[in-house]
C-alpha cells in the first residue's frame, strides 16, 4: 500500500449554522456562516504561543452544514459530519493526482444567542435539555442525555475545547474590533448539545487510539440576531475573523 502524503499547507474548517427556530424566521447563524461554504482562505503565520506541535498550514479549507434544531436528528448528523470529514485514508494512484490529508480539521459550530455581543463558548454538557425543540419533542428527563446509545455510556458528563477561549475572545476584541466575551455557559439547548456531540466524537476518537490530540478540534460560538448590533454582513466578517483565528492559533 502507497503511503499516505499530508497537504504541507492545508487544515480544513467544518463550520455549521441552525435552521430558523423560535422567532428566528431567518437563522442569523446559518445566514452568517453558508457565505463561506467551498471557499479557501490564505492563514497567518502561527502566533509564537501556539507552540511547537502546531500546524504550519498557511490555507484553510472551508465547508458549511445547516443543522436542524431537534434533539433526535442531531446525534447523527454531528458525528457523521466528523466521519466524513476525518482524513482519508487513501493511496496514490499514479494515473491520478494524489489525495493529501489536511494537517488539522476543526469543527466550528454557530448558534445564535443573545444580542448585544458574540460569544465563545468554552464547555458543554451531556445532561440538562428540556426546551422543546422544532419538533415540539423535548427529552423525558434533564438527568439523562436526550438520545442515548449504549456505545455513548462512559462519554463524560462535562466536556470542554481545547481552544483557549478566553484569548481567542480577548484576540476578536482587541485585535478585530468585535464585541466578544467567554462565555461557560451554553445554553442547554441544541447549540450546546450540538458542541457536546462534537466533542464528544472527538473525545472517543482519542480514546480509542484512532487519533491524536492535534488532529481536531472542536469549538462553538454565539452570534446575535442581525441588527443587534451587527448587519448580516458583518455578522458574515466576524465568523471568517474567528474561522481564520482559531486555525492559525489552535
Amino acid at each position: 500500500m502507497a503511503p499516505i502524503h499530508k497537504f504541507s499547507d492545508r487544515v480544513k474548517v467544518v463550520i455549521t449554522g441552525f435552521e430558523p427556530f423560535g422567532k428566528h424566521v431567518t437563522n442569523p447563524s446559518w445566514q452568517a456562516v453558508r457565505v463561506l461554504n467551498n471557499l479557501t482562505l490564505d492563514l497567518p503565520s502561527p502566533s509564537p504561543k501556539a507552540g511547537a506541535a502546531h500546524h504550519k498550514a498557511t490555507k484553510v479549507d472551508i465547508v458549511c452544514q445547516e443543522l436542524p434544531v431537534e434533539y433526535r436528528k442531531v446525534p447523527d448528523l454531528v458525528p457523521e459530519l466528523h466521519v466524513t470529514h476525518s482524513k482519508p485514508a487513501v493511496t496514490l494512484d499514479a494515473n491520478q493526482d494524489a489525495q493529501k490529508e489536511y494537517l488539522k480539521t476543526y469543527y466550528i459550530h454557530v448558534g445564535v444567542g443573545h444580542d448585544g455581543h458574540t460569544a465563545i463558548e468554552t464547555q458543554a454538557h451531556r445532561t440538562g435539555y428540556g426546551h422543546p425543540d422544532n419538533a415540539s419533542w423535548f427529552p423525558e428527563s434533564k438527568e439523562e442525555a436526550p438520545v442515548k446509545k449504549e456505545a455513548w455510556a462512559a462519554d463524560p458528563d462535562v466536556l470542554t475545547t481545547t481552544v483557549d477561549t478566553l484569548a481567542l475572545a480577548e484576540y476578536l476584541k482587541t485585535e478585530k474590533g468585535w464585541i466578544c466575551q467567554q462565555s461557560m455557559d451554553a445554553g442547554h439547548y441544541l447549540c450546546e448539545y450540538t458542541f457536546y456531540l462534537s466533542m464528544a466524537e472527538r473525545h472517543r476518537r482519542i480514546l480509542s487510539g484512532q487519533e491524536s490530540e492535534h488532529d481536531r478540534a472542536c469549538l462553538f460560538v454565539h452570534v446575535p440576531s442581525v441588527g443587534n448590533p451587527y448587519t448580516l454582513e458583518e455578522l458574515q466578517r466576524f465568523v471568517q475573523d474567528m474561522v481564520v483565528a482559531v486555525a492559525s492559533q489552535y
